[in-house]
């Protein structure tokens, strides 16, 4: 079994930007583990209560098992000492196999925040001789997702298919009631749309319908060349 961490500054944050890779993880045994940075409170129609409420039915829609909230200060998150150190210990003890988290540049400073939080965290994480929770554990691969914030997205490393699960990121980013009412006052293109197009874009990009797009912080390798073939019949 492999064990994901998707490490994200707010709730809603990780639906929105791979919802359909999640359920897609889940359907083939992984174990995911989701880390919330903060509780994304204030908002204009949230609260505390609801939005924890509309992360557990989010939850229930994606099949999540275990998800974890560090209660950094939304807005004002920061990539200091000392949350960094509270990540690498959620790090250590949860031991995943793959990371992801938000890829900069982009507009929040939250989100850039959290990026440079995931980067030294991992880091962080494989210390020795240190008082930290858990033991040490290196994460070989970190990948980063693209925020509905940003405009643009430079090419990708690659893009996974989530058209048999699009249906179940839409249902979990509807779970989150209180945000979908946020609506740009200069932006008139609703957040579902701007979901849609930007994931049938990436989807067009593979010969398929829906995609969702990722940046490898590392190169990829290939150990067989039967691999190849696959990726050529995707």
């Amino acid at each position: 079994m492999k064990r994901t961490m998707i490490i994200a500054a707010h709730p809603d944050d990780a639906e929105l930007a791979m919802g359909g890779t999640i359920v897609k993880m889940i359907e083939s045994g992984w174990d995911v583990v989701i880390v919330d940075l903060t509780d994304g409170e204030p908002t204009p129609f949230g609260s505390k209560e609801l939005r924890q409420k509309e992360t557990e039915q989010a939850n229930q829609i994606l099949g999540v098992k275990k998800r974890i909230c560090l209660e950094m200060p939304n807005r004002y998150l920061q990539a200091s000492l000392e949350n960094r150190r509270k990540l690498a210990e959620v790090i250590r003890l949860n031991q995943p196999d793959l990371i992801f988290g938000p890829t900069i540049p982009d507009y929040h400073p939250d989100h850039v925040e959290a990026a440079k939080l995931v980067e030294g965290a991992r880091f962080e994480a494989k210390f020795h001789k240190t008082n930290m929770k858990g033991t040490p554990h290196w994460i070989p691969r970190q990948y980063g997702y693209y925020s509905t914030h940003r405009l643009d997205c430079r090419k990708p490393s690659f893009v996974i298919d989530v058209t048999d699960q699009w249906d179940n990121k839409v249902r979990a980013i509807q779970a989150y009631q209180s945000q979908i009412k946020n609506v740009s006052p200069v932006n008139p293109v609703s957040l579902l749309e701007r979901i849609e197009v930007t994931c049938r874009y990436f989807g067009l990009c593979i010969e398929s319908v829906y995609g969702e797009a990722f940046v490898s912080y590392e190169p990829i390798g290939v150990n067989k060349l039967e691999l190849l073939t696959d990726l050529l019949n995707k």
